[in-house]
This record gives structure tokens, C-alpha cells and sequence, in this order.
């Protein structure tokens, strides 16, 4: 029976990368392709991985170029085209790899117990949580800033306050976010840490710090390996421009 994807799978797997650049097995890419008829979101994601790798292959003249637009026609060729000119244009280093750290979705939130000094902590928490889920993101981060204070679990509170920071491209603080979830060790959090520090470290232009973090988070396997290795190597393609 063919797997049922959600959007959930596609972009932690990273099957969005995998199918811009021609890499799933037959089964995998039968999946994906039932699913991203009917789903805009993976839509857009296959739309910018495509633009992504279309101007790595336009930067490196030694690589052929690779296409695969058969499905991303009409308004949707369109959209991909305003990301390419937009990877293209010279700038600073910040506009330089800033296009790498796009995030069309930000993490989901499927719900975690938390542990803190009382109600009070846990309350907020949860409500920083629900605006996050509406993508409030402004309260999400100053909500979930409280929550810390007050001593609730720092792991998803700073994973979460620093992915509202990432969707609203307050880049630096979120990296630190990141960082903090990081220091703390083995958590749930640990190797998406890595990956969306990475993100927010390529819209600052720090291009080879943020190819470590994807190493980082590719070696230690699970459901975003594939997806942080794959940008890793277009990194790696777009810093030898």
C-alpha cells in the first residue's frame, strides 16, 4: 500500500530537496508526487529547492545544470524564478547566502509536557504556544521569554522562542536561542537545533559556520539527516562561487 504522507514528513525527511534534485527512490517519489499535487505547501517547498539548486548550477559552470520543472509550471515557474533572481543578485554576504536560510514553514509544534515551578509557568508556556500556533509570533517570543523566566522547561521554550524569532528573521537572536537548546545536551531539540541555527546563520551570512551546524545535525541521523545534508552540499557549492 503507497505511503501517506503529510506535510510534516516532507519537510522533515527533506523529500522536497530529494525530489527537486532527482534523488528519491521510485516508491518514495510515487508518495511524494500524491501528496504534492494537492498540497501548496510542499509546493512551495519543491519550488524553492528547485530555485536554490537551479542557481548553485549557475554559479559552478563545471557542474551541469540541473532541471526538473516538469511540475512547477505557470504561476508556480513564476514564483521560482523571483527566488533565483533573488539568489542571484550580488550584495553582502548576508544577501549572498540569505536565500539558503529561507524557511517557508516553521517548526512544528505537536504538543510536549513541560516542567516548571507551578501553574503559573506552565500557563504561559501554553499560550506562547497557541499564539505560535497562529503565527503570532511576536507574542509566541515575548511569551515564551516569560515562560523561561519563570523557570519553565528551557529546551522547547527555547527551541520555539527562537524559531518565532527565525519567522520573524530576527536572525541573531534566534541563533542564539538555538545555542542555548544546544548547550544544554541530549534533548528532543538537539539536532533540529543544529539545522534551524544553521538557517539563521545563513541569513547572516555566515556561510561556513552554518555548513557545521549541518554536518552536525546530518551525522546525528533521524528525520532531518537527509534534509540538512543536502543544503550542507548546496552551502558548500554557493561558498566555492
Amino acid at each position: 500500500m503507497p505511503e501517506v504522507l503529510r506535510c510534516h514528513d516532507v519537510i522533515e525527511r527533506g523529500l522536497a530537496e530529494r525530489y527537486a534534485a532527482g534523488t528519491l527512490a521510485a516508491d518514495e517519489a510515487r508518495a511524494f508526487e500524491d501528496h504534492y499535487v494537492g498540497c501548496e505547501v510542499c509546493q512551495r517547498e519543491v519550488r524553492l529547492a528547485a530555485a536554490v539548486r537551479q542557481a548553485v548550477a549557475e554559479a559552478a559552470p563545471t557542474a551541469p545544470a540541473r532541471r526538473r520543472w516538469a511540475l512547477i509550471g505557470g504561476a508556480g515557474a513564476l514564483a521560482a524564478a523571483a527566488v533565483l533572481v533573488l539568489v542571484l543578485r550580488p550584495g553582502s554576504p548576508a544577501s549572498r547566502f540569505a536565500p539558503l536560510g529561507a524557511v517557508l514553514e516553521p517548526p512544528i509544534y505537536l504538543g510536549v509536557q513541560v516542567r516548571g515551578p507551578g501553574e503559573r509557568a506552565d500557563s504561559l508556556f501554553e499560550a506562547a504556544m497557541d499564539a505560535y500556533a497562529d503565527r503570532r509570533y511576536p507574542e509566541a517570543a515575548a511569551g515564551l521569554e516569560a515562560a523561561i523566566a519563570r523557570g519553565v522547561d528551557a529546551a522547547p521554550a527555547e527551541f520555539f522562542r527562537g524559531s518565532s524569532l527565525l519567522m520573524l528573521d530576527r536572525s541573531a537572536e534566534a541563533a542564539e536561542s538555538y545555542r542555548r537548546v544546544i548547550a544544554l545536551g541530549e534533548t528532543p531539540y538537539l539536532t533540529e537545533s543544529h539545522y534551524y541555527l544553521a538557517k539563521a546563520l545563513l541569513r547572516l551570512g555566515r556561510g561556513g559556520q552554518a555548513r557545521d551546524e549541518l554536518r552536525r545535525a546530518a551525522a546525528r541521523g533521524g528525520e532531518v539527516a537527509a534534509q540538512a545534508a543536502a543544503l550542507a552540499d548546496s552551502v558548500e557549492a554557493w561558498s566555492r562561487r
